[in-house]
């Protein structure tokens, strides 16, 4: 079992503050597991990789490149499509331009459903087709692109652009030039588009560009996941925000409604293993690493009164 956290280890200042401040709540689940893990490797990454490191280490048993993370061709395989085409993972989003930057308001905040989101891939397609992709359904305000164009193009992650700015993330190169176009005929499509004319009449947010990820291809045969990952993205809108208040009510809630599992489990398999990621570090504990430490590393782990939240402070 490997545990994945995403968004654990924070970058905003306003959650690095309230680690180090008694309000931070008790975590005692998570406080216990660690008495029977020890950390078995760092994993580190660079602020400007396209594929950030909680989705490097879920997904590690593909061995995929950097931005080109085959979550698309994964979701198409578990519908029973060819997986071994090349596809991506197409948003609809909202971005907003500012003075000195263009930001993504968060997609999930659109809560398309699945009518309006079936009349804007249906106004896109003819689009897509002629540049040889095709839309097939997936989830409202998410569809599945398919088409060679996808197979060596490297895309950001959602998670990069998600409530930020995304000019630093926008596709790069000659072999973006024709995502670049779609993003722009897009734009003008959409903006007239009768599904935005009714949400701006009831007040929400309108759908004006759509953001592409999870591109590249799976192998033949698509390679098995050695052990059951779990990937936990419940500290991430409240991290990216910097709320550091909803942050540790995150924190909260995991140590509540699953921390205890993951102790019975990191006792019964020595496999076990919890990976807390954060944008350039990524730090991994294991029950084997704990088990093969000498008595006194173990009993120094079990005296220990450090709190939990102190593990989550790194340079």
């Amino acid at each position: 079992m490997h545990i994945v956290l995403s968004h654990a280890l924070p970058d905003g200042p306003n959650c690095k503050a309230l680690l180090a401040r008694p309000e931070f709540p008790p975590l005692p689940h998570l406080q216990k597991l660690f008495t029977v893990v020890a950390r078995s490797e760092v994993a580190h990454a660079q602020a400007s990789d396209l594929t950030p490191l909680h989705e490097r280490l879920a997904y590690a048993h593909l061995h995929a490149q950097d931005g080109l993370m085959p979550l698309g061709a994964l979701a198409a395989h578990a519908a029973g499509l060819d997986g071994s085409a090349a596809w991506g993972l197409l948003t609809f989003c909202h971005l907003q331009a500012h003075s000195d930057h263009v930001a993504m308001r968060e997609p999930d905040e659109l809560d398309l459903d699945a009518l309006e989101s079936e009349a804007l891939a249906d106004a896109m397609r003819p689009y897509f087709l002629e540049d040889g992709l095709r839309l097939h359904p997936y989830q409202a305000g998410q569809w599945l692109v398919c088409g060679e164009p996808l197979r060596d193009l490297p895309t950001a992650s959602l998670d990069r652009v998600r409530g930020q700015a995304v000019d630093a993330w926008m596709p790069q190169g000659e072999r973006a030039r024709l995502l670049r176009r779609l993003q722009n005929e897009m734009q003008m499509l959409l903006y007239t588009h009768p599904v935005n004319d009714s949400r701006a009449e009831r007040g929400l947010t309108t759908v004006n560009a759509f953001w592409l990820s999870g591109t590249g291809s799976l192998p033949p045969h698509v390679p098995g996941n050695p052990t059951v990952t779990l990937l936990h993205t419940e500290l991430r809108d409240s991290a990216l925000r910097d709320d550091a208040w909803a942050w540790a009510q995150a924190w909260a809630a995991l140590n509540a409604d699953h921390a205890a599992q993951w102790l019975v489990q990191a006792q019964d398999d020595t496999s076990f293993c919890l990976s807390l990621c954060g944008t350039l570090q990524a730090h991994s504990y294991t029950a084997q690493a704990a088990r093969t430490q000498g008595w006194l590393a173990r009993a120094r782990r079990g005296w220990s009164h450090t709190p939990f939240s102190q593990r989550l402070i790194v340079s």
